[in-house]
């Protein structure tokens, strides 16, 4: 490989290295939360270990009792730069049409299959809220806000009605509704992973291809030699 050839190359391994970068988002406690709005442990009401009803994905990550969850938080980019967000529908237990918003786009709802996804770039910046919001079925909208439905009561039958987190790993969580129904267990009416990544630069892309291609080329003339 010649001196060009392998400096293209090596630049662009270098930028397309760069493309993990963690912490773009991150959970804070809000005011309405119960308590010091700390980790709780997962009561056996909130368990999906059974998932006893509805339809789910074969492998969600999904939390189970004696597990810790974030009640009262809400997601909150914990960067200045632009990122790529993608969401991802594992499933419910809930009969009830129950929805999850992007903004105003409507994402998921109960005609949705697990693992139907959805990719957005979010553009907030640092210590913005992620825009999205559950509306359940009576027509109440449980925001990602420091209300998130006002009501953080966490074990039957004196249900809640609204989201709680769990944390899988850095940037990415799982979001998890209660739509207040007390007939069925908690917080596994609609449950929604979501991803932060970086956005690919146009321009490290770019040098990424005049990489691969320099290669190609320097192996091509091999064959030929």
């Amino acid at each position: 490989m010649n001196k060009l050839t392998q400096g293209i190359a090596l630049a662009a391994v270098v930028g397309f290295s760069g493309f993990a970068q963690a912490a773009y988002i991150d959970a804070v406690a809000n005011g309405n939360a119960p308590g010091a709005a700390a980790e709780q442990t997962v009561p056996g009401d909130n368990d999906y270990a059974t998932r006893v009803a509805g339809t789910w994905t074969a492998d969600a990550p999904l939390y189970s009792v004696g597990d810790s969850v974030l009640f009262g938080h809400n997601l909150t980019s914990t960067s200045a730069d632009p990122f790529k967000l993608t969401f991802t529908y594992l499933g419910k237990e809930a009969s009830d049409n129950n929805k999850f918003y992007w903004g105003d786009t409507l994402v998921f709802d109960t005609n949705s299959t697990p693992d139907d996804t959805f990719s957005t770039v979010f553009y907030g910046g640092l210590g913005a809220l992620l825009d999205f919001k559950f509306t359940i079925q009576t027509g109440m909208d449980i925001v990602n806000d420091a209300n998130n439905g006002g009501q953080f009561r966490t074990a039957s039958p004196s249900s809640s009605t609204n989201f709680n987190l769990f944390f899988v790993e850095d940037d990415y969580f799982i979001i998890s509704l209660d739509d207040g129904y007390v007939g069925d267990d908690n917080h596994d009416d609609m449950v929604i992973a979501v991803r932060a990544s970086k956005v690919p630069e146009p321009g490290t892309l770019a040098l990424l291809g005049l990489g691969l291609a320099g290669i190609a080329v320097r192996m091509k003339g091999r064959k030929k030699a």
